[in-house]
Protein backbone atom coordinates (compact mmCIF):
# COMPACT_ATOMS: atom_id res chain seq x y z
CA UNK A 1 0.00 0.00 0.00
CA UNK A 2 2.69 2.64 0.62
CA UNK A 3 3.96 2.00 -2.89
CA UNK A 4 0.81 2.46 -4.26
CA UNK A 5 0.26 6.25 -2.10
CA UNK A 6 3.78 7.29 -3.12
CA UNK A 7 2.91 6.17 -6.87
CA UNK A 8 -0.32 8.04 -5.99
CA UNK A 9 1.41 11.11 -5.02
CA UNK A 10 3.47 11.42 -7.76
CA UNK A 11 0.34 11.47 -10.02
CA UNK A 12 -1.19 14.17 -7.80
CA UNK A 13 1.54 16.51 -7.23
CA UNK A 14 0.97 16.67 -11.16
CA UNK A 15 -2.59 18.16 -10.63
CA UNK A 16 -2.03 21.06 -7.57
CA UNK A 17 -0.14 23.57 -6.55
CA UNK A 18 3.24 22.72 -4.93
CA UNK A 19 1.81 24.14 -1.83
CA UNK A 20 -1.14 22.97 -1.65
CA UNK A 21 0.76 19.11 -2.00
CA UNK A 22 2.77 20.18 0.56
CA UNK A 23 0.13 21.56 2.62
CA UNK A 24 -2.40 18.46 2.60
CA UNK A 25 -1.03 15.78 0.78
CA UNK A 26 2.58 15.50 1.95
CA UNK A 27 1.52 14.89 5.49
CA UNK A 28 -1.23 12.08 4.86
CA UNK A 29 0.26 8.47 6.31
CA UNK A 30 -0.82 4.77 5.24
CA UNK A 31 -2.08 2.52 7.25
CA UNK A 32 -0.26 -0.70 6.44
CA UNK A 33 -2.45 -3.24 7.98
CA UNK A 34 -5.29 -2.83 5.54
CA UNK A 35 -5.18 -5.14 2.54
CA UNK A 36 -8.44 -4.38 0.61
CA UNK A 37 -8.18 -0.63 0.61
CA UNK A 38 -6.20 2.43 0.48
CA UNK A 39 -6.85 3.70 4.21
CA UNK A 40 -4.97 7.00 4.29
CA UNK A 41 -4.57 9.00 7.68
CA UNK A 42 -4.95 12.34 8.38
CA UNK A 43 -3.31 14.63 10.75
CA UNK A 44 -6.10 15.58 12.57
CA UNK A 45 -9.94 15.85 12.52
CA UNK A 46 -9.48 19.33 10.33
CA UNK A 47 -7.00 18.14 7.76
CA UNK A 48 -9.31 14.89 7.33
CA UNK A 49 -12.07 17.62 6.68
CA UNK A 50 -10.51 19.50 4.64
CA UNK A 51 -8.94 16.98 2.06
CA UNK A 52 -11.79 14.82 2.01
CA UNK A 53 -13.92 18.14 0.94
CA UNK A 54 -10.93 19.51 -1.51
CA UNK A 55 -8.44 16.38 -2.67
CA UNK A 56 -11.04 13.12 -2.40
CA UNK A 57 -11.22 13.16 -5.88
CA UNK A 58 -7.96 14.34 -7.16
CA UNK A 59 -6.91 11.24 -4.54
CA UNK A 60 -9.28 8.78 -6.15
CA UNK A 61 -8.54 9.64 -9.73
CA UNK A 62 -5.07 9.05 -9.76
CA UNK A 63 -5.40 5.70 -7.31
CA UNK A 64 -7.96 4.51 -10.36
CA UNK A 65 -4.53 5.26 -13.01
CA UNK A 66 -2.56 3.00 -10.43
CA UNK A 67 -4.68 0.27 -9.53
CA UNK A 68 -7.76 0.39 -11.98
CA UNK A 69 -11.20 0.98 -10.50
CA UNK A 70 -11.35 -2.40 -8.27
CA UNK A 71 -9.25 -0.76 -4.98
CA UNK A 72 -11.50 1.82 -2.83
CA UNK A 73 -9.87 4.54 -0.60
CA UNK A 74 -10.66 5.76 2.41
CA UNK A 75 -9.56 8.53 4.93
CA UNK A 76 -9.61 8.54 8.70
CA UNK A 77 -8.04 10.48 11.41
CA UNK A 78 -5.26 9.45 13.29
CA UNK A 79 -6.47 7.81 16.50
CA UNK A 80 -6.01 10.12 19.98
CA UNK A 81 -5.64 13.28 17.63
CA UNK A 82 -7.22 16.14 19.90
CA UNK A 83 -8.88 18.34 18.15
CA UNK A 84 -7.95 22.37 19.13
CA UNK A 85 -9.78 24.82 19.90
CA UNK A 86 -9.63 27.20 16.69
CA UNK A 87 -9.77 24.56 14.77
CA UNK A 88 -12.86 22.95 16.02
CA UNK A 89 -14.66 26.85 16.05
CA UNK A 90 -13.76 26.86 12.04
CA UNK A 91 -15.30 23.81 11.18
CA UNK A 92 -18.26 24.93 13.38
CA UNK A 93 -18.82 27.75 11.51
CA UNK A 94 -18.66 26.17 8.32
CA UNK A 95 -22.10 23.54 9.13
CA UNK A 96 -25.07 24.85 8.17
CA UNK A 97 -27.40 25.46 10.57
CA UNK A 98 -30.26 23.32 11.84
CA UNK A 99 -32.86 23.22 9.23
CA UNK A 100 -36.37 24.83 10.24
CA UNK A 101 -39.22 22.14 9.53
CA UNK A 102 -41.30 22.52 6.44
CA UNK A 103 -42.95 20.04 3.93
CA UNK A 104 -41.35 17.91 1.57
CA UNK A 105 -38.68 18.62 -0.98
CA UNK A 106 -35.17 19.36 0.28
CA UNK A 107 -34.23 20.56 3.61
CA UNK A 108 -33.01 24.54 4.36
CA UNK A 109 -29.52 25.52 5.09
CA UNK A 110 -30.69 27.61 8.06
CA UNK A 111 -27.57 29.88 7.41
CA UNK A 112 -29.10 30.94 4.03
CA UNK A 113 -30.77 34.03 5.55
CA UNK A 114 -31.72 37.70 4.25
CA UNK A 115 -29.19 38.47 7.83
CA UNK A 116 -26.58 37.01 5.80
CA UNK A 117 -26.73 38.40 2.24
CA UNK A 118 -24.26 40.39 1.46
CA UNK A 119 -26.28 43.16 -0.77
CA UNK A 120 -24.52 45.16 -3.50
CA UNK A 121 -25.25 47.24 -6.72
CA UNK A 122 -25.22 44.07 -8.82
CA UNK A 123 -28.15 41.67 -6.33
CA UNK A 124 -29.84 44.78 -4.78
CA UNK A 125 -33.52 44.80 -6.60
CA UNK A 126 -33.24 40.68 -6.19
CA UNK A 127 -32.71 40.99 -2.20
CA UNK A 128 -34.80 43.56 -1.92
CA UNK A 129 -37.52 41.64 -4.40
CA UNK A 130 -37.02 38.61 -1.95
CA UNK A 131 -37.38 40.60 1.38
CA UNK A 132 -40.84 41.94 0.08
CA UNK A 133 -42.50 38.82 -1.50
CA UNK A 134 -41.29 36.98 1.93
CA UNK A 135 -42.68 39.67 4.00
CA UNK A 136 -46.19 40.06 1.78
CA UNK A 137 -45.42 43.63 1.14
CA UNK A 138 -45.04 42.83 -2.99
CA UNK A 139 -46.68 45.00 -5.48
CA UNK A 140 -45.92 42.03 -7.94
CA UNK A 141 -48.40 38.56 -8.09
CA UNK A 142 -46.52 36.77 -5.59
CA UNK A 143 -44.23 35.26 -8.48
CA UNK A 144 -40.53 35.99 -8.45
CA UNK A 145 -37.82 34.91 -11.20
CA UNK A 146 -34.08 35.14 -9.67
CA UNK A 147 -31.91 34.87 -12.26
CA UNK A 148 -28.23 34.66 -12.27
CA UNK A 149 -24.86 32.46 -12.66
CA UNK A 150 -23.52 29.78 -10.55
CA UNK A 151 -22.25 30.73 -6.84
CA UNK A 152 -24.37 34.28 -7.16
CA UNK A 153 -26.88 33.84 -4.55
CA UNK A 154 -30.03 32.85 -6.42
CA UNK A 155 -29.95 29.65 -3.73
CA UNK A 156 -29.39 32.04 -0.88
CA UNK A 157 -32.08 34.07 -1.68
CA UNK A 158 -34.54 31.29 -2.57
CA UNK A 159 -33.98 29.82 0.61
CA UNK A 160 -34.04 32.72 2.26
CA UNK A 161 -37.65 33.55 1.72
CA UNK A 162 -38.46 29.63 2.83
CA UNK A 163 -36.22 29.95 6.27
CA UNK A 164 -38.08 33.29 6.66
CA UNK A 165 -41.67 31.55 6.19
CA UNK A 166 -41.12 28.45 7.76
CA UNK A 167 -40.45 30.39 10.95
CA UNK A 168 -43.13 33.09 10.53
CA UNK A 169 -45.49 30.56 9.79
CA UNK A 170 -44.62 26.97 10.71
CA UNK A 171 -47.60 25.53 10.14
CA UNK A 172 -48.18 26.36 6.14
CA UNK A 173 -46.18 23.76 3.78
CA UNK A 174 -43.37 25.80 2.33
CA UNK A 175 -41.84 22.94 -0.44
CA UNK A 176 -38.33 23.88 -1.48
CA UNK A 177 -36.72 21.07 -4.54
CA UNK A 178 -35.45 21.44 -7.70
CA UNK A 179 -36.88 21.26 -10.83
CA UNK A 180 -35.40 17.56 -11.27
CA UNK A 181 -36.84 16.53 -8.48
CA UNK A 182 -40.25 17.35 -9.45
CA UNK A 183 -39.76 15.75 -12.35
CA UNK A 184 -38.53 12.62 -10.74
CA UNK A 185 -41.33 12.48 -8.03
CA UNK A 186 -43.77 13.12 -11.36
CA UNK A 187 -42.24 9.87 -13.14
CA UNK A 188 -42.49 7.75 -10.05
CA UNK A 189 -45.71 8.52 -9.32
CA UNK A 190 -46.84 7.34 -13.32
CA UNK A 191 -45.31 4.56 -12.68
CA UNK A 192 -46.59 3.56 -10.06
CA UNK A 193 -50.26 5.01 -10.35
CA UNK A 194 -50.07 7.87 -7.55
CA UNK A 195 -50.56 10.70 -9.82
CA UNK A 196 -53.62 11.51 -7.55
CA UNK A 197 -51.17 12.08 -4.47
CA UNK A 198 -48.83 13.61 -6.43
CA UNK A 199 -51.27 16.25 -7.74
CA UNK A 200 -52.79 16.54 -3.98
CA UNK A 201 -49.04 16.93 -2.79
CA UNK A 202 -48.16 20.22 -5.22
CA UNK A 203 -51.62 21.60 -5.79
CA UNK A 204 -53.40 21.69 -2.13
CA UNK A 205 -50.92 20.61 0.43
CA UNK A 206 -48.65 23.45 -0.44
CA UNK A 207 -48.48 27.32 0.30
CA UNK A 208 -45.22 28.41 -0.68
CA UNK A 209 -43.54 26.76 -3.92
CA UNK A 210 -39.40 27.48 -4.34
CA UNK A 211 -38.22 25.73 -7.46
CA UNK A 212 -34.70 25.61 -8.40
CA UNK A 213 -32.82 25.29 -11.49
CA UNK A 214 -36.02 25.03 -13.81
CA UNK A 215 -33.94 25.19 -17.29
CA UNK A 216 -34.05 21.47 -16.05
CA UNK A 217 -37.72 21.33 -17.87
CA UNK A 218 -36.44 21.81 -21.03
CA UNK A 219 -37.51 19.16 -23.59
CA UNK A 220 -40.10 17.64 -20.95
CA UNK A 221 -43.51 18.40 -22.79
CA UNK A 222 -45.39 16.18 -20.10
CA UNK A 223 -43.69 17.27 -17.19
CA UNK A 224 -44.02 20.96 -18.40
CA UNK A 225 -47.91 20.80 -19.03
CA UNK A 226 -48.01 19.27 -15.48
CA UNK A 227 -46.24 22.37 -13.99
CA UNK A 228 -48.12 24.47 -15.77
CA UNK A 229 -51.75 22.65 -14.44
CA UNK A 230 -50.18 23.29 -10.57
CA UNK A 231 -49.06 26.48 -11.33
CA UNK A 232 -52.56 27.57 -12.69
CA UNK A 233 -53.99 25.90 -9.17
CA UNK A 234 -51.02 27.69 -7.13
CA UNK A 235 -51.56 30.78 -8.88
CA UNK A 236 -54.92 31.07 -8.05
CA UNK A 237 -55.09 30.82 -4.69
CA UNK A 238 -52.28 33.63 -4.65
CA UNK A 239 -49.39 31.15 -3.70
CA UNK A 240 -45.73 32.54 -3.12
CA UNK A 241 -43.65 31.39 -6.09
CA UNK A 242 -40.05 31.65 -6.34
CA UNK A 243 -38.18 30.12 -9.68
CA UNK A 244 -34.24 30.19 -10.25
CA UNK A 245 -32.23 29.53 -13.58
CA UNK A 246 -29.12 30.37 -14.54
CA UNK A 247 -31.11 31.66 -17.76
CA UNK A 248 -33.90 34.44 -18.59
CA UNK A 249 -37.17 32.26 -19.31
CA UNK A 250 -36.90 33.35 -22.94
CA UNK A 251 -32.70 31.92 -22.88
CA UNK A 252 -34.31 28.42 -21.93
CA UNK A 253 -34.85 26.58 -25.17
CA UNK A 254 -37.77 24.04 -25.93
CA UNK A 255 -40.02 25.31 -23.82
CA UNK A 256 -43.38 25.71 -24.12
CA UNK A 257 -45.17 28.59 -24.42
CA UNK A 258 -47.79 28.02 -21.54
CA UNK A 259 -44.85 27.40 -19.11
CA UNK A 260 -42.62 30.28 -20.44
CA UNK A 261 -45.77 33.20 -20.12
CA UNK A 262 -45.91 31.99 -16.50
CA UNK A 263 -42.45 31.66 -15.75
CA UNK A 264 -42.69 35.26 -16.07
CA UNK A 265 -46.02 36.46 -14.75
CA UNK A 266 -44.08 38.20 -11.54
CA UNK A 267 -40.76 39.85 -11.69
CA UNK A 268 -37.68 38.86 -13.48
CA UNK A 269 -34.72 39.95 -11.37
CA UNK A 270 -30.70 39.50 -12.48
CA UNK A 271 -27.96 38.54 -9.96
CA UNK A 272 -25.10 39.71 -11.61
CA UNK A 273 -21.17 39.42 -10.40
CA UNK A 274 -20.63 41.41 -7.08
CA UNK A 275 -18.65 44.36 -7.66
CA UNK A 276 -14.82 45.10 -6.04
CA UNK A 277 -16.78 47.17 -2.81
CA UNK A 278 -19.40 43.58 -2.57
CA UNK A 279 -16.58 41.21 -2.55
CA UNK A 280 -15.00 42.76 -0.01
CA UNK A 281 -18.19 42.94 2.13
CA UNK A 282 -18.35 39.41 1.51
CA UNK A 283 -15.39 38.31 2.42
CA UNK A 284 -15.89 40.67 5.71
CA UNK A 285 -18.87 38.54 6.63
CA UNK A 286 -17.86 35.09 5.68
CA UNK A 287 -14.78 36.20 8.25
CA UNK A 288 -16.64 37.61 10.90
CA UNK A 289 -19.05 34.03 10.79
CA UNK A 290 -16.22 32.22 11.38
CA UNK A 291 -14.46 34.16 13.92
CA UNK A 292 -12.10 35.26 12.12
CA UNK A 293 -10.38 38.85 12.34
CA UNK A 294 -8.62 39.97 8.96
CA UNK A 295 -7.08 42.91 8.30
CA UNK A 296 -9.16 44.91 5.55
CA UNK A 297 -6.08 45.26 3.37
CA UNK A 298 -5.85 41.07 3.37
CA UNK A 299 -9.83 41.42 2.53
CA UNK A 300 -8.85 44.09 -0.04
CA UNK A 301 -6.17 42.16 -1.48
CA UNK A 302 -8.23 38.73 -1.73
CA UNK A 303 -11.15 40.99 -3.47
CA UNK A 304 -8.81 42.27 -6.14
CA UNK A 305 -8.14 38.74 -7.34
CA UNK A 306 -11.04 36.50 -6.46
CA UNK A 307 -13.94 38.34 -8.41
CA UNK A 308 -16.08 35.03 -10.14
CA UNK A 309 -18.71 33.91 -7.27
CA UNK A 310 -19.46 34.04 -3.69
CA UNK A 311 -18.40 30.07 -3.52
CA UNK A 312 -14.47 31.23 -4.27
CA UNK A 313 -14.85 34.37 -1.73
CA UNK A 314 -16.04 31.24 0.61
CA UNK A 315 -13.21 29.18 -0.37
CA UNK A 316 -10.56 32.20 -0.49
CA UNK A 317 -11.51 32.56 3.73
CA UNK A 318 -11.58 29.14 3.99
CA UNK A 319 -8.22 28.64 3.10
CA UNK A 320 -6.50 31.38 4.69
CA UNK A 321 -8.14 30.25 7.79
CA UNK A 322 -6.19 26.87 7.15
CA UNK A 323 -3.51 27.71 6.13
CA UNK A 324 -3.24 30.13 9.62
CA UNK A 325 -4.73 27.59 11.64
CA UNK A 326 -2.03 24.11 10.59
CA UNK A 327 1.33 26.46 10.02
CA UNK A 328 0.45 28.93 13.15
CA UNK A 329 1.05 31.92 11.10
CA UNK A 330 -0.91 35.00 11.79
CA UNK A 331 -2.97 36.02 8.88
CA UNK A 332 -0.75 38.45 6.55
CA UNK A 333 -0.39 39.30 3.00
CA UNK A 334 2.12 36.59 2.18
CA UNK A 335 -0.20 34.03 3.33
CA UNK A 336 -3.27 35.77 1.24
CA UNK A 337 -0.80 35.45 -1.60
CA UNK A 338 -0.29 31.67 -1.48
CA UNK A 339 -3.99 31.28 -0.67
CA UNK A 340 -4.67 32.73 -4.33
CA UNK A 341 -1.80 30.87 -5.82
CA UNK A 342 -3.65 27.72 -4.32
CA UNK A 343 -7.34 29.13 -5.99
CA UNK A 344 -5.09 29.89 -8.76
CA UNK A 345 -6.61 33.37 -8.88
CA UNK A 346 -3.87 36.05 -9.45
CA UNK A 347 -4.16 35.96 -13.36
CA UNK A 348 -5.21 38.23 -16.14
CA UNK A 349 -8.52 38.49 -17.37
CA UNK A 350 -8.50 36.87 -20.78
CA UNK A 351 -10.59 38.00 -23.74
CA UNK A 352 -12.63 36.31 -26.23
CA UNK A 353 -10.04 36.05 -28.88
CA UNK A 354 -7.64 34.34 -26.55
CA UNK A 355 -10.40 32.11 -25.24
CA UNK A 356 -11.07 31.33 -28.84
CA UNK A 357 -7.51 30.90 -30.32
CA UNK A 358 -6.65 28.11 -27.03
CA UNK A 359 -9.93 25.95 -27.76
CA UNK A 360 -9.14 26.20 -31.53
CA UNK A 361 -5.58 25.58 -30.81
CA UNK A 362 -6.73 22.35 -28.64
CA UNK A 363 -9.29 20.97 -31.46
CA UNK A 364 -6.74 21.71 -34.13
CA UNK A 365 -9.58 24.09 -35.66
CA UNK A 366 -8.84 27.07 -37.06
CA UNK A 367 -10.78 30.81 -36.27
CA UNK A 368 -12.40 30.77 -39.81
CA UNK A 369 -13.69 27.45 -38.90
CA UNK A 370 -14.92 27.53 -35.40
CA UNK A 371 -17.22 30.92 -36.41
CA UNK A 372 -17.71 29.14 -39.87
CA UNK A 373 -21.27 27.63 -40.73
CA UNK A 374 -19.84 23.60 -40.54
CA UNK A 375 -21.29 21.06 -38.68
CA UNK A 376 -18.62 18.57 -38.31
CA UNK A 377 -18.60 16.83 -34.84
CA UNK A 378 -15.34 18.61 -33.62
CA UNK A 379 -16.30 21.75 -34.99
CA UNK A 380 -19.66 21.91 -33.25
CA UNK A 381 -17.71 20.27 -30.36
CA UNK A 382 -15.13 23.07 -30.01
CA UNK A 383 -17.69 25.90 -30.90
CA UNK A 384 -19.70 24.49 -27.77
CA UNK A 385 -16.40 24.69 -25.41
CA UNK A 386 -15.82 28.34 -27.16
CA UNK A 387 -18.90 29.61 -26.32
CA UNK A 388 -18.93 28.08 -22.77
CA UNK A 389 -15.81 29.25 -21.38
CA UNK A 390 -16.38 32.96 -23.24
CA UNK A 391 -19.04 33.32 -21.20
CA UNK A 392 -17.65 31.45 -17.77
CA UNK A 393 -14.27 33.87 -18.06
CA UNK A 394 -15.83 37.66 -19.94
CA UNK A 395 -19.03 37.80 -18.32
CA UNK A 396 -20.50 38.81 -22.27
CA UNK A 397 -24.33 38.22 -22.73
CA UNK A 398 -25.72 35.94 -24.94
CA UNK A 399 -26.58 38.19 -27.50
CA UNK A 400 -23.17 39.31 -27.30
CA UNK A 401 -21.47 36.25 -27.68
CA UNK A 402 -23.97 35.51 -30.40
CA UNK A 403 -22.22 38.91 -32.76
CA UNK A 404 -18.93 37.29 -31.44
CA UNK A 405 -19.38 33.90 -32.75
CA UNK A 406 -21.46 34.75 -36.17
CA UNK A 407 -24.45 32.98 -34.08
CA UNK A 408 -28.23 33.79 -33.16
CA UNK A 409 -29.10 34.07 -29.87
CA UNK A 410 -31.06 30.93 -29.90
CA UNK A 411 -27.89 29.03 -31.40
CA UNK A 412 -25.77 30.26 -28.46
CA UNK A 413 -28.61 28.86 -25.71
CA UNK A 414 -28.48 25.50 -27.54
CA UNK A 415 -25.08 25.00 -27.69
CA UNK A 416 -24.42 26.10 -23.97
CA UNK A 417 -27.62 24.19 -22.74
CA UNK A 418 -26.03 21.17 -24.65
CA UNK A 419 -22.97 21.27 -23.15
CA UNK A 420 -24.06 21.38 -19.61
CA UNK A 421 -26.32 18.02 -20.36
CA UNK A 422 -23.68 16.02 -22.33
CA UNK A 423 -20.89 16.87 -19.51
CA UNK A 424 -23.14 15.22 -16.71
CA UNK A 425 -23.95 11.85 -18.77
CA UNK A 426 -20.26 11.94 -20.67
CA UNK A 427 -16.98 11.11 -18.52
CA UNK A 428 -14.78 11.81 -21.52
CA UNK A 429 -16.79 14.81 -21.90
CA UNK A 430 -16.18 16.19 -18.63
CA UNK A 431 -13.08 15.24 -18.64
CA UNK A 432 -12.17 17.37 -21.63
CA UNK A 433 -13.92 20.39 -19.77
CA UNK A 434 -11.51 20.10 -16.86
CA UNK A 435 -8.65 20.11 -19.53
CA UNK A 436 -9.52 23.17 -21.18
CA UNK A 437 -10.12 24.42 -17.82
CA UNK A 438 -6.61 24.17 -16.88
CA UNK A 439 -4.84 25.56 -20.04
CA UNK A 440 -7.03 28.50 -19.35
CA UNK A 441 -6.13 29.05 -16.17
CA UNK A 442 -2.57 28.64 -16.86
CA UNK A 443 -2.94 31.40 -19.39
CA UNK A 444 -4.80 33.81 -16.79
CA UNK A 445 -1.92 32.97 -14.53
CA UNK A 446 0.46 33.95 -16.58
CA UNK A 447 1.21 37.63 -16.63
CA UNK A 448 -0.41 38.03 -13.40
CA UNK A 449 2.02 37.59 -10.63
CA UNK A 450 3.84 40.29 -11.36
CA UNK A 451 0.99 42.63 -11.01
CA UNK A 452 -0.20 40.64 -7.62
CA UNK A 453 3.44 41.24 -6.41
CA UNK A 454 3.46 45.11 -7.01
CA UNK A 455 -0.38 45.50 -5.23
CA UNK A 456 1.11 43.46 -1.98
CA UNK A 457 4.11 46.13 -2.35
CA UNK A 458 2.20 49.08 -2.21
CA UNK A 459 -0.43 47.44 0.51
Amino acid sequence: MQGIWQQVKSLIKEEISPSGFHLWIEPLGVLPEAEDALILTCPNPFALRWVKSHYFDYIRQALSQVCGQGLPVKLSALPGTPKPQNQAQACQADLPLPSPKHSGGGSFNGSFTFDQFVVGASNRLAFQASKALARDDTFFNHILFLTGGPGLGKSHLSQAVGNFLAQSAPNGPVHYLSAETFANEMVRALRNGRMSQFKERYRKNCEVLLLEEVQFLSGKEKIQAEMCYTLDTLMSRKTKLVFTSCYLPGEISQLSQELRSRLTGGIITPIGPPDFPTRVNILAKKAENRGAQVSPKILEYLAEFVTEDVRRLESAIDCLMARSTLLQKPFNLSLAEEVLQDLQAVATRLHVPEIQKIVGDHYQVSLPELLGRARQKKLVRARQMALYFCRLYTQKTMVELGKLFNRSHASVVHALQTLERDRKTQPRLAQEVQLLEGKLAQAQVKGGWKRASTLRTDA
